[in-house]
């Protein structure tokens, strides 16, 4: 049977709202400067309490079906509308998973394989994953994130040495209000990726203490951007550190044990590659998830989602100019699909569910 505990949803959650935060943070420090910290901080906390919201209005009403949420909240031909708008954004995040892992890829090792060649090695084990039942899905999420947790805290602990933390002082030296803003909500686009689990709160078993668990995991993915973001302007200084495609593996680069080992590049790609597969095979399910009552012959729409999903992403995957500056207007779209949308058809179901 496809069941979730609340523990499992934790896992999920730690699953995707940190990988994208870590493997691009230059895009927030070229907004925010040498504050950028301070600014991850504050949105921080503003994204804590709308997870923590709409968290607050599931368990106290007892009601976990995003599709039925959506539709009781906004009435059916207004909430397929937004159940629409958040598939295209679980859509949206699976193009990004496959691009920025195959841009990772070719820039930091692979520099003469074309972008095509590694997405096909990137979606192929994918095929696989998506045509099972939840079940395996989850086994295969439990591991790979028990697998990113103990590989995070390695290479925190191995590059920890080659950080000054006297490059994140002096704060708020001449940023101006508009910078504050600016990160702000680049931040805010990018840790909305917590939403991508919200289908799977259909699945859970019993949704006793799921409050307590989700403000347990986001406080983790809080501290492990809040770390991240630390840890870069701290070895590199703001200005380096925002004009780096993807400074923590320049920064596992520098890690050098005993004179000869040097092995830290092994971390951050091991760290991109499985993260964004998790993230791929979590909005993959979840757009499955949603519309899984129209889709007649599973196989057929895995087939057509993944093509689709290659066609695009090799377009963006190739060229690392023309993907940073989409991946920037991403975070802006991120806001809408992933914030607004789910907060507004949350709000709707919490006034209109309390009148039956």
């Amino acid at each position: 049977m496809n069941k979730l505990s609340v523990k499992h949803l934790v896992v999920f959650i730690l699953g995707v709202t940190c990988i994208s935060f870590k493997t691009y943070p230059s895009i927030f420090i070229s907004a925010g400067g040498r504050d950028t910290w301070i600014y991850t901080l504050i949105s921080f906390i503003l994204f804590l309490a709308f997870a923590m919201f709409l968290i607050y209005i599931v368990a106290s009403k007892n009601f976990y079906n995003i599709n039925d949420i959506f539709t009781i909240g906004l009435s059916k031909p207004i909430g397929n509308i937004f159940l629409f708008l958040f598939a295209l954004g679980l859509f949206m995040s699976c193009i990004e998973s496959v691009a920025v892992e195959a841009n990772v890829v070719k820039t930091t090792f692979f520099l003469e394989t074309p972008a095509w060649y590694i997405i096909i090695f990137f979606l192929l084990p994918s095929l696989f994953l998506l045509g099972k039942k939840l079940n395996t899905l989850l086994v295969f999420i439990i591991i790979t994130v028990s697998s990113l947790i103990f590989n995070t805290v390695a290479l925190a602990a191995i590059t920890e040495k080659y950080k000054n933390y006297a490059n994140i002082i002096p704060i708020f030296a001449g940023n101006s209000f508009s910078e504050l803003v600016s990160a702000g909500l680049l931040i805010l686009g990018s840790l909305s990726a917590f939403s991508i689990c919200l289908p799977y709160l259909k699945y859970l078993i019993d949704g006793k203490h799921l409050k307590r668990h989700s403000f347990i995991s986001l406080l983790l993915a809080g501290f492990v951007c809040l770390y991240c973001i630390l840890g870069i302007i701290a070895t590199f200084g703001p200005l380096r550190g925002a004009n780096l495609f993807y400074p923590e593996f320049t920064q596992s680069q520098r890690v050098q044990i005993g004179g000869f080992l040097e092995f830290g590049e092994l971390f951050f790609l091991y760290q991109s590659v499985i993260g964004f597969f998790i993230k791929y095979i979590l909005c993959s399910y979840g757009i499955y998830i949603i519309y899984e009552r129209y889709i007649k012959n599973t196989k057929l729409f895995i087939s057509i989602h993944t093509v689709l999903v290659f066609i695009i992403s090799i377009f963006f995957a190739r060229n690392n100019y023309i993907l940073f500056n989409v991946l920037k207007y991403y975070q802006y779209i991120n806001l809408v699909l992933f914030i607004l949308v789910p907060l507004i058809g949350f709000t709707a179901f919490s006034l209109r569910y309390n009148k039956k």
